[in-house]
């Protein structure tokens, strides 16, 4: 996951702790700052990667997940900054997201989680 809008800290803060609750924390990064890669010349990111453990399928995932995103976006209002960003790049070791598996932001959150 990962954001860039004003107060962005306390958005992925409350994110991590809405997944925490669906399933088990397997391993996480701390918070990493990144430079955009697709979004053009915005703020950075702050990011974190998250491995759970979990009971829900990927369609019931996918969905709260975009859920919970859209609903911070809405009361955020801040373009054009992200207020929130959750993607699965990765379920049961596929990769579902090659670009995002290869980005640099990724790839420095998985350096950290294998760190």
């Amino acid at each position: 996951m990962g954001a860039n809008a004003p107060g962005c800290r306390s958005t992925l803060e409350a994110a991590f702790s809405r997944l925490a609750t669906l399933g088990k924390v397997h391993r996480s990064t701390p918070l990493y700052p990144t430079d955009p890669e697709f979004a053009g010349d915005v703020a950075p990111y702050l990011n974190r990667i998250i491995e759970l453990d979990l009971e829900l399928s990927y369609d019931a995932l996918h969905t709260l997940t975009k859920d919970y995103e859209r609903g911070v976006r809405l009361s955020a209002a801040c373009e054009p900054h992200v207020a929130l960003d959750i993607d699965i790049v990765k379920w049961n070791d596929e990769v579902l997201r090659p670009a995002d598996a290869r980005a640099r932001y990724f790839c420095k959150g998985m350096a950290l989680l294998d760190a």
